[in-house]
């Protein structure tokens, strides 16, 4: 098969010798080479065909039209002769050159089946036209008959041969028994060449030369074939390669991403801590602050009140009458019980609720980390961070004296009026001006 081109083709066996082939294909269809596997055509009748097919399927096509030319084509060389002796026009010779013509084809076919070849002819052809199948390779024959050139003699001088015609030729042509053998494969600009009859040798004697020339061209191919296969697997290993440079410089890339990603969350991890280191301090102090002067406010206020219930008293006492000494008290028993309330000294109230080291709260510690959450490590958006950055965090201010303003207005300036202008001069309906 390998010596066939791969192709091989045994003419119309007998059943022993079918069956005989058959069990040799069995046994050897497990041996067949590397990248390569066995079919045969023919299992009952007409030719048997054995295929040593690529595993790529690059030889389906040509099996596929081996295997379906069986009923489509003469392979017996007698039928083959008959063929071409009914019609002949295929060919661009004479009919005296015809019984040479057909003793090439014999030839031809003798020494084809000697390399496991043939010739056939297809049914389907209007013209037949010998195929050639020889080296694993399909080449369709053909033959021509030179023409040489002889002296014109009309068969009565004078007279034209045509109406039309003006000039009397001086030469035509006629056929020289010169043949030609034209071997081609493929159509248009597919691979040709061509023998022809010379004054040393004839076509009959260049039979050889001819199968080596086939011979050669298929090995040429063949090398083509491989070199082709051969830049294919290059470049698709260099694809390949190509890949997997793009993939690992990915990959590359991916973890330098991931590794500054990771330095970056690490820098801001220590960035939001030192922030948040700094704004604990400055918090706690804040809250102490505000704390400390809000209990100051409360107790300078609870003072006043008491001052001011103590003056009711006063006023009281000396009042002589009654009922106005009655109101006065009542509001110096409310007002003492109110300044109980708000006095930070007492126990349960204002500082003594709180610690001095108590944490911050994410409120109290949002004014001073410039941006940065409190818990998340994540900052603001640049243009709330500069807003942030514009306010001022909440601490109360401070008077000339160095204390802390007292709360909003818990007196009114009724502390400047005498108590009872000031608790009386409204009437029954009259109430403390406390806020």
């Amino acid at each position: 098969m390998q010596k066939a081109g791969r192709f091989l083709r045994i003419p119309d066996p007998s059943a022993e010798e079918r069956a005989r082939y058959r069990r040799a294909f069995d046994a050897a269809r497990q041996c067949a080479p590397d990248g390569f596997h066995l079919k045969y055509s023919g299992r009952a009748k007409g030719d048997f065909f054995l295929g040593l097919l690529r595993v790529t399927g690059e030889d389906d096509t040509e099996w596929n039209r081996i295997r379906l030319a069986r009923s489509r084509v003469i392979t017996d060389i007698e039928d083959v002769i008959a063929a071409v002796t009914a019609d002949h026009s295929a060919f661009e010779i004479s009919d005296e050159v015809l019984p040479r013509v057909l003793s090439l084809v014999r030839l031809l076919a003798e020494q084809a089946r000697a390399l496991h070849g043939d010739i056939a002819v297809s049914k389907k052809r209007r013209q037949p036209r010998p195929v050639l199948k020889v080296h694993g390779r399909t080449y369709e024959i053909s033959f021509k008959e030179r023409q040489k050139q002889v002296r014109y003699v009309p068969t009565q001088p004078g007279r034209r041969t045509y109406d039309w015609q003006r000039v009397t030729l001086a030469h035509r042509s006629e056929p020289s028994g010169e043949l030609e053998l034209h071997v081609s494969q493929g159509s248009g600009y597919g691979w040709k060449k061509k023998w022809a009859d010379s004054a040393k040798k004839p076509l009959e004697d260049q039979i050889d030369a001819v199968l080596r020339a086939l011979k050669a061209h298929a090995e040429q191919v063949e090398q083509a074939r491989l070199a082709w296969e051969a830049e294919q697997r290059r470049q698709r290993e260099g694809r390949e390669r190509q890949e997997e440079e793009r993939r690992l410089r990915e990959a590359q890339e991916e973890e330098e991403h991931r590794r500054r990603e990771a330095e970056k969350k690490e820098r801001t991890r220590r960035e939001w801590e030192a922030a948040v280191s700094v704004a604990t301090i400055k918090a706690v102090d804040a809250v102490r602050v505000d704390r400390f002067g809000t209990a100051l406010a409360q107790w300078r206020a609870a003072g006043e009140m008491r001052a001011f219930c103590a003056a009711l008293d006063e006023a009281a006492s000396a009042s002589d009458d009654a009922r106005e000494a009655g109101r006065l008290r009542e509001w110096s028993a409310w007002g003492n019980a109110e300044a109980d309330q708000i006095d930070p000294t007492v126990a349960g109230r204002s500082l003594t609720a709180h610690s001095l080291h108590a944490e911050p709260t994410g409120d109290q510690l949002r004014p001073f980390l410039d941006g940065w959450h409190p818990q998340s490590g994540r900052r603001r958006r640049s243009h709330r961070r500069r807003k942030n950055l514009r306010r001022k965090p909440n601490r109360p201010s401070r008077n000339p004296s160095g204390g802390a303003a007292s709360p909003t207005n818990v007196w009114t300036k009724a502390g400047d009026m005498d108590p009872k202008v000031a608790l009386n001069g409204g009437g029954d309906d009259a109430v403390p001006a406390v806020t």
